[in-house]
């Protein structure tokens, strides 16, 4: 019954009256670049913000309540030309755990490879059809992505068709030459992100991530250490993903994510055995070792 009621839920997330996907904060931090005119800025926040939040992307409804909370943080680094730019942008998103106030984070994502002409009060649009510029691309790839992968926690791999969008946009972005978009293994590119979030080889890690909301933190307020010793059971089997791909990077995506999460409930008594869990988080995410650190088995 509590499943159904859950999936219930669900169902309601993606039907009622029309309303727009997303409900993201946007902020531009010019301060490392000196130009003559600082309110260009100031109206390229408005420019995503409006991008973001008044884009349908797509066919499902949402009710105003239930928008994805979502932020986009952009430092911009240099001025490269006439309306011409180089920076950062950073991703995050979250979900509401059920039964609670709680939002999970799902992405906390850093891109170091932000490049982008715009002129002030430019018109931006989406248009899924068409290579439009990488400000636009980039804005909406991101969209698709959070979309993507926040639908994966609420049904076993029901991101595919948005993670399939996200993976056209980078195709067509690729043609532009722009930095970023490379299909390159070896690195952290936006192609490679969801290219490997589609691949059939890592279906396991989407299941891990299904798991990790939909079975255990959905259920946290239900039972804490019934959901807590499943929260551990789903997390050990990173260590399956690290051991045949020790670069995956779906993995540093989600300890991108949930590493002060994962922290937060663990380090509380729970009544479960964290040991063989440190062991495996210092093995698959070495980088947050001192936050393993404030993991003490009970």
């Amino acid at each position: 019954m509590y499943r159904q009621f859950v999936l219930w839920i669900f169902l309601l997330v993606f039907t009622g009256v029309k309303a727009q996907e997303l409900n993201c904060s946007v902020t531009v931090n010019a301060d490392q670049i000196s130009v003559s005119n600082n309110q260009v800025f100031k109206t390229l926040e408005t420019s995503i913000t409006e991008l973001i939040n008044q884009t349908k992307w797509t066919n499902v409804d949402f009710k105003e309540h239930e928008r994805i909370k979502c932020a986009f943080t952009i430092l911009l680094t240099e001025q490269t030309g006439t309306n011409s730019y180089k920076g950062t942008i950073q991703v995050q998103a979250s979900r509401p755990v059920f039964n609670s106030v709680y939002y999970s984070p799902l992405i906390n994502h850093q891109d170091n490879s932000f490049t982008f002409r715009y002129t002030e009060f430019q018109p931006l649009n989406f248009n899924a059809n068409v290579y439009e510029s990488n400000l636009i691309s980039v804005i909406s790839y991101y969209s698709y992505l959070i979309l993507g992968v926040y639908a994966d926690t609420f049904s076993n791999q029901g991101g595919e068709g948005y993670l399939n969008t996200a993976l056209t946009i980078a195709n067509q972005a690729q043609q532009s030459g722009s930095i970023g978009w490379d299909n390159k293994r070896s690195t952290v590119t936006r192609f490679t992100l969801v290219d490997q979030l589609l691949a059939q080889s890592n279906e396991t890690f989407r299941k891990i991530y299904y798991s990790y909301h939909y079975d255990c933190l959905d259920s946290f307020e239900k039972n804490q250490k019934t959901a807590a010793k499943k929260l551990l059971d789903v997390t050990l089997t990173l260590k399956e993903l690290y051991d045949s791909n020790p670069n995956n990077i779906l993995v540093r995506m989600m300890m991108d994510a949930k590493s002060d999460e994962i922290v937060n409930i663990f380090r509380k008594n729970r009544g479960v055995d964290t040991t063989p869990l440190i062991s495996v988080l210092k093995k698959v995410a070495p980088n947050n070792s001192k936050k393993w650190k404030q993991i003490y088995s009970n």
